[in-house]
């Protein structure tokens, strides 16, 4: 599954000197024959490489899963290059891809060894622990990237400073902290990435805050934004740009049913505030939700 929309793809992989045949090839359909327009049996140049796979090259194939009901077979334009974005010796693609750890000795950045690098790593850890305390050590490391890997890719770091050392400091690659990008909602109760997408689909207005989901997260919007619009959901854009979701969203619910507020960089508390008060004196507070979601939830009303 790829980044945080979650939607699957397909890996397929095969000798590369090694001839298929119709009923013996990478996705079992006899390609001699014309395919229908919306076969699976189809991938564009982007989801194709030629990589290492136990030391030997191999063809490469990472497409959409139609299966997966996340994306049905949608492909973004980060997902779908997933295969293009590997490092090849053979295509020569990505041939900056670091192959082996690099450590920061004499004013510049060297190639070492695993070995070296772990060694480095715990002694710097356990010297900060000897002197000090576990609190005392600040983490710095990349949580997700992709078709590049991330904390996936890393989870011995995530089992060594969470759970074993529990470590309090900890940033990621895109941040000062390790927490989400929408940090403030926890406050109010509301976790990110808990919902069902499937609400998009019945609901009857759509949100939006300083987010560009046709853009950043395409197949979300795509496979399931629309069929909510589609559907009659009216759609309200909280963003200081007027981005390509704000057209998307005219051009699939009307303009007439898409409200943009153009609002000024800074401003959005003083939105919330004055939308919620509103909420407040029409009584549309929904306490019960409030309770079982957070604490102290009287509080804000």
């Amino acid at each position: 599954h790829f980044c945080i929309v979650g939607c699957g793809y397909k890996a397929y992989t095969w000798p590369l000197k090694t001839q298929g045949s119709t009923d013996s090839n990478w996705i079992g359909e006899d390609l001699s024959k014309q395919q229908a327009a919306e076969t699976e049996a189809w991938y564009a140049p982007s989801m194709y490489n030629v990589v290492k796979q136990n030391g030997k090259d191999v063809h490469l194939v990472i497409k959409p899963d139609v299966n997966c009901q996340v994306n049905s077979g949608l492909g973004s334009i980060r997902g779908a290059r997933m295969a293009e974005n590997r490092r090849s010796d053979v295509t020569g693609t990505q041939k900056q891809r670091l192959t082996e750890p690099m450590v920061w000795r004499y004013g510049t950045w060297q190639p070492t060894s695993w070995d070296d690098a772990l060694d480095l790593v715990a002694r710097v850890t356990a010297r900060v622990i000897d002197k000090d305390n576990e609190n005392d050590l600040y983490v710095s490391m990349f949580d997700h990237g992709g078709s590049a890997g991330g904390y996936e890719n890393t989870w011995g770091t995530g089992k060594l400073y969470f759970e074993s050392m529990k470590v309090k400091h900890c940033r990621i690659h895109n941040r000062p902290a390790y927490m989400s990008e929408v940090h403030s909602s926890r406050d109010m109760g509301v976790d990110e990435l808990n919902y069902n997408y499937a609400d998009y689909e019945v609901t009857d207005t759509i949100f939006l805050v300083g987010t560009n989901p046709m853009e950043c997260q395409t197949n979300l919007f795509l496979n399931h934004m629309v069929k909510g619009m589609q559907n009659g959901a009216k759609v309200v854009i909280s963003d200081p740009r007027r981005t390509v979701t704000v057209d998307s969203c005219e051009q699939v619910a009307g303009a007439e049913n898409v409200l943009h507020l153009p609002i000024t960089t800074g401003s959005d508390v003083a939105l919330h505030n004055t939308l919620f008060t509103y909420i407040a004196d029409q009584g549309w507070v929904d306490a019960d939700f409030i309770a079982k979601s957070t604490f102290q939830g009287d509080v804000a009303v």
